[in-house]
């Protein structure tokens, strides 16, 4: 960001005219220190400025080039004009460069570039609408500079320019979001992630969102650990937990019991769509997470999850999965575990998750029937969602499915649906095949999903020889 000091003079250049609508625009190039940035501005926008700096700030009437009716087209006038302009502006801003007047300042854009009256913008906003959160890490900077800056609050002349209603303001957020980008800022030479920022002034965050914003610059975030419960990095670059958990910290590695670093209300974390390859232990930092999101991430296998003992939501979906093993010895007491998006073939290592009520495993390379049955005894189980794999494309593979799961087949929720009362006649059906195949006394009272309202349930008994074909076709 630009910042007026003696070091860092104000340079205005009007360096060329377009023309956009019939109207002549003059284009004004602006340099504070290493800073620079651009603004459009046509003629009539010069007299209405130069009427408020005579009215307010006596600047002499005849400072700026008079007005023309007829000929003001012409390209040779337009020149003149703009060298005129540009004239005018060098004296305005050196007559007035060590405290530019609020129309100046606001007509080339300095509230939205320069540290001092960006502030004063910001603080004269939350004067009059204090309801409306900060929304990018452009003003973040700002207050950060301003902070380590000796000044007193206020250096204007208004109240309402006051520095101390931006720290009161941002004291009492609750959810701060802080969108950044690597592109310049409107105009300007300026790129704001790397625009360092600290969020110690944040007293009272419940959640903390960063879009698109590089956690390399954050700084201060002592505050923030102690109030936050919900944590969103999203498309940051992240290649670990510890990018957010620990990026204040001198040293990335996580020491069990640093207190200063805990996150202890952090229960929902969602760091979707970055570049996480391996999940390190700085998750220990934040031990009371419930909810976890790592979906679009590069991971392809789990780590470092058990030091989560209340984490029952875990979403892994559209990573780099191959192959499961083991997980009940790295997930704990998972309840909800969503896998879609991968390339998984088989889902024998679910098989001991016994906490486990819902799995999605949809949009993987799931191909045999059989594999449903490592998970069709776990007992919580409730919803499975299994389409978009090549199993999915097999005649009545609902019924094939559902009967892998025995007297608990009405209790599935298979692909978002309830089984029908026909499939579960089916599923009966099967389960008695199955049955005295193996030397067992079939049992075909599956009840229905559906509440029955009398005492006798009558329906058409299934066709046996279809049944049975099917059977056989699918051992």
């Amino acid at each position: 960001m630009a910042s007026l000091s003696r070091e860092n003079q104000v340079e205005a250049n009007i360096s060329s005219t377009e023309q956009q609508d019939g109207v002549t625009l003059y284009n004004i190039t602006l340099n504070v220190g290493p800073v620079q940035w651009s603004v459009k501005q046509r003629y009539n926008a010069f007299v209405e400025l130069h009427d408020k700096l005579v009215s307010n700030h006596g600047v002499a009437r005849d400072l700026l080039p008079p007005k023309k009716i007829i000929g003001n087209k012409d390209p040779a006038f337009i020149e003149k004009r703009r060298a005129d302009l540009e004239l005018y502006l060098q004296t305005i801003i050196n007559f007035m460069h060590r405290a530019l007047p609020r129309e100046l300042a606001e007509f080339l854009d300095f509230h939205q570039y320069e540290l001092t009256h960006l502030l004063q913008s910001l603080a004269r906003h939350f004067f009059h609408e204090g309801d409306k959160l900060l929304h990018d890490d452009q003003p973040l900077h700002a207050i950060s500079f301003r902070l380590k800056n000796p000044l007193p609050t206020n250096m204007a002349s208004e109240q309402e320019t006051d520095f101390s209603h931006v720290v009161d303001f941002v004291s009492q957020v609750q959810h701060l979001i802080i969108k950044g980008s690597s592109q310049s800022l409107r105009t300007s030479n300026i790129i704001q992630n790397t625009l360092p920022y600290t969020l110690n002034t944040f007293k009272n965050v419940e959640k903390l969102t960063l879009k698109n914003a590089s956690v390399s610059q954050v700084d201060h975030l002592g505050a923030v650990r102690r109030t936050t419960r919900s944590l969103e990095v999203k498309s940051s670059g992240m290649v670990q937990m510890s990018d957010i958990l620990l990026c204040d910290a001198v040293y990335k590695e996580s020491v069990e019991g640093t207190d200063p670093h805990k996150w202890m209300l952090l229960t929902d974390v969602d760091v979707s769509s970055n570049h996480i390859a391996h999940i390190d232990d700085s998750v220990a930092l934040a031990p009371n997470i419930e909810k976890l999101n790592l979906s679009c991430n590069k991971l392809s296998s789990v780590e470092n999850l058990t030091l989560l003992p209340h984490l029952v939501s875990l979403n892994l979906s559209n990573n780099l999965f191959t192959t499961l093993e083991d997980m009940h010895t790295k997930l704990g007491n998972v309840v909800d575990l969503d896998l879609s998006q991968n390339n998984l073939a088989s889902l024998k290592g679910l098989s001991r998750l016994y906490s486990l009520a819902s799995l999605n495993v949809s949009t993987n390379t799931i191909w045999e029937i059989s594999e449903v049955s490592h998970i069709s005894r776990l007992p919580c189980l409730e919803t499975l969602i299994i389409t978009g794999n090549p199993v999915a494309t097999i005649v009545d593979y609902r019924t094939k499915v559902l009967e892998l799961f025995g007297q608990r087949a009405s209790e599935i929720c298979l692909d978002n649906e309830r089984p029908t009362q026909r499939e579960l006649e089916f599923v009966a059906v099967l389960q008695a095949i199955r049955a005295s195949k193996e030397g067992r006394l079939p049992t075909l009272s599956i009840s229905s999903p559906l509440p029955i309202s009398t005492t006798t349930i009558s329906f058409d008994r299934p066709d046996m020889a279809t049944a049975v074909s099917e059977s056989s076709n699918n051992k």
